[in-house]
Parts: structure tokens; sequence; C-alpha cells
């Protein structure tokens, strides 16, 4: 844009407000679209997640699922379940022998695949269905307490409401 200076030149000024708003639309628009939402996980289809007031996002796929009539890990099929509960010749001290040995094998995968820290504790994510009883989900947990795995993301479904 040009103007009269007071030395009776022209004088040129650019004005910048509408190259300030093109770059705020910009950048909103690139913030929008990175995405920091839960991760998005196709469930199980016999599986109902029980609900919860806080959701946190999770950082991994689930390892272990509970369906009602099986427990899978990765997608594969350890253990099937009567009564949604684990038969007695599939447990052992409490845990689930088969779960055990299966959980085992991913942890030794882990470290050896693993460059950073090997004596890191593992982390599982747990989908169980809402009906199972507690007990089912700590013979779980002892399994993989024993196959070196001590932490523990349980998914849940956003409250509605």
């Amino acid at each position: 844009m040009a103007s009269v200076g007071n030395d009776g030149g022209e004088q040129i000024t650019l004005n910048i407000m509408p190259m300030l708003d093109i770059f705020s639309i910009l950048i909103l628009f690139l913030l929008m679209s990175f995405s920091t939402d839960p991760v998005s996980h196709d469930l199980n289809e016999s599986t109902e997640l029980p609900e919860s007031a806080t959701l946190n996002s999770l950082d991994e796929v689930p390892a272990i699922v509970l369906g009602v009539n099986e427990i899978l890990v990765n997608g594969k099929k350890i253990v099937t379940l009567i009564n949604k509960d684990v038969q007695e010749r599939d447990s052992s001290q409490g845990a689930i022998h088969d779960l055990f040995l299966e959980l085992e094998k991913l942890a030794e995968a882990n470290k050896r695949f693993s460059k950073t820290d090997k004596k890191k504790p593992g982390t599982l994510t747990v989908e169980i269905d809402k009906k199972h009883k507690f007990k089912l989900l700590k013979r779980v947990m002892l399994s993989a307490q024993q196959a070196d795995f001590v932490k523990f993301k349980l998914m849940v479904s956003k409250l509605r409401g």
C-alpha cells in the first residue's frame, strides 16, 4: 500500500494483518489435525467393556482379551472359558498355565528386540468383558506377573451421561 510521506515522497507500507490471519488459521488447522485422542481399537465383538468416568489414552494395542468364552493373546486363542472361568486342568497354583507360557514367550521376544533397558518390567493392556468375575482377572494378572509383566492397563468404555 502506497501513501505520501512527510517529505512529499511516496512511502510504501505493508498490511500484514491478512497474512497473520492466514498463518493463524493454518496453525489452528495443523494443531487440530494432530490427534491426541485415545488409540482407536476394534473390540472383540463378544466383549462388552465396563464403563469409566475417566478415560486416559492407551499407548499400545491390547495384548490380552478376555472374551465371554475365550482368552486371546494378540488375537491368538490361548484358553477356552467354561461358564466364564478357567477349567481346573488349565490352572496351576492360581495362575493360568497356557496363558503364562504364551506371555513368557512374549516377554522373551520383547527382551531380545528391546534396545533399551532389558530389566524394565513389561506392560500389558487387558480388554475384559464386564460380566467376568474379578477372580478371573486376578488369575490373568498372576500369570502375567510370573512372566515378568507387572504393569497393567485396563480398557474401559467412556461413561455416557
